[in-house]
């Protein structure tokens, strides 16, 4: 240990209280996406950085879903790390069923419960904390070191991280990216898959169910589409080798996060049809049917030749269309690049784990900058129960992954020499 890292770790034991205060305020305040309101949640972050005498701008196309954005550089030239979390979160799910007050940010057994707690408050707290005690200590890094705190990212909306690449490209790309999403802090993140979106409808006359013989049916065509589509699983995938490396080698990690058959399923294409819209009356043979698909595509794996096959399969079909809602190329970061090595030391040091460099089954703003060259890498604390009632963070745990945040933070903006 070196006096700037005791510096930094005796930092965050003395804010430690005040971290979680931190959390349970941004988890009280709802910023659900839709509709993607995130003023109130936006807020209790630009009071933290305020407080404690940090510069930033408010900025984004959409004033309901504003974008915190704060840099600065060090005493010395060196590479330039960005930190991104983001501020929305999904609305909450069965409200009914939860033991805890979904906005509550109550502190039980150990655990903070709320909306968003997991996905994601609890890391972009801790990229805005990290900002700051490293905003403290900037007379002894090197390089530039930026914050991105954004809106609009559970819908891949393009009022968040996607604005600040499009249009403040010199001061968010960086030559590195350190995201928070949870995941498990036995796993750093280096890829993802990436989703293709696909909208298909079917058209036909229509008529009363008692006169089948009249017309076709938009549903049962497309659930003859949807079957066909499945075809799209069976894709023969020619992985990049460092990726395929580490799927193997993570293979049981990946399938003890992400219960069996996940480790399978990262290097494959999948399907899953999200929305099926079909049908007035019981008593009336449908005479439109629209699905949405949604296709995970892994590396090495051409979207346009998947894109290709689909409609040859809905071209089949008469009276049925498809059209592409959203396409990405899927992109990976080295899994040997500085910033893994960084955590792997620091996860082990602070907590004993042993971390292994891995795909993402979902997606993230990490995308974003793979798709611009930079490499983006995502760490986190374990998703416990996403999306679901009673979601949770386990506060010793998520204080531990602080730690490893800071201290690999730290690491890539200091030489050698200084740590």
């Amino acid at each position: 240990m070196t006096p700037l890292r005791d510096a930094l770790l005796a930092r965050i034991a003395g804010d430690e209280a005040a971290l979680v205060g931190l959390l349970g305020d941004l988890v009280r305040a709802a910023s659900p996406n839709p509709p993607g309101d995130t003023r109130a949640a936006a807020a209790v972050l630009t009071d933290w950085l305020s407080r404690h005498d940090v510069p930033f701008r408010v900025v984004g196309p959409d004033p309901l879903m504003p974008n915190i954005l704060a840099s600065f550089e060090g005493a010395r030239p060196g590479p330039h790390l960005v930190l991104n979390g983001h501020i929305d979160t999904f609305p909450t799910v069965g409200a009914h069923r939860w033991t805890q007050d979904p906005l509550g940010g109550a502190v039980v057994d150990g655990r903070l419960y709320g909306t968003g707690s997991s996905d994601m408050k609890q890391g972009t707290a801790s990229m805005v904390a990290l900002f700051c005690w490293l905003y403290g200590m900037r007379d002894r890094l090197a390089g530039r070191l930026t914050l991105t705190a954004v809106s609009d990212e559970e819908t891949f909306g393009p009022n968040g991280a996607r604005y600040l690449v499009e249009h403040h490209a010199e001061e968010v790309l960086g030559d590195c990216l350190l995201n928070a999403e949870p995941g498990a802090p036995t796993t750093v993140r280096f890829a993802e898959k990436s989703p293709l979106w696909l909208g298909i409808d079917v058209q036909t006359m229509g008529c009363h169910g008692a006169y089948t013989h009249k017309s076709p049916s938009a549903t049962k065509i497309a659930a003859t589409i949807i079957e066909e589509l499945a075809a799209l699983e069976e894709t023969d995938v020619p992985l990049p080798p460092a990726v395929a490396e580490a799927i193997a080698a993570g293979a049981a990690e990946i399938d003890r996060v992400h219960l069996a058959g996940a480790a399978r399923t990262m290097g494959a294409v999948t399907l899953n049809i999200g929305t099926w819209q079909g049908g007035v009356l019981v008593n009336m043979l449908p005479g439109h049917c629209a699905i949405e698909a949604d296709i995970r595509i892994p590396w090495g794996i051409d979207p346009d030749a998947i894109v290709e096959r689909a409609r040859g399969i809905v071209s089949r079909h008469e009276g049925a269309t498809l059209r592409v809602l959203s396409k990405q190329s899927p992109r990976w970061s080295d899994p040997a690049h500085p910033m893994v090595g960084h955590i792997q030391r620091n996860a082990e040091a602070v907590a004993g784990w042993s971390v292994r460099p891995i795909p993402s089954l979902a997606g993230t703003d990490s995308r974003l900058w793979r798709e611009r060259g930079v490499p983006a890498f995502t760490y986190g604390t374990t998703a416990t129960n996403v999306a679901m009632p009673d979601e949770n963070t386990d506060v010793a745990e998520w204080m531990k992954v602080v730690r490893i945040h800071a201290l690999s933070a730290l690491d890539y903006l200091t030489k050698e020499t200084d740590r």
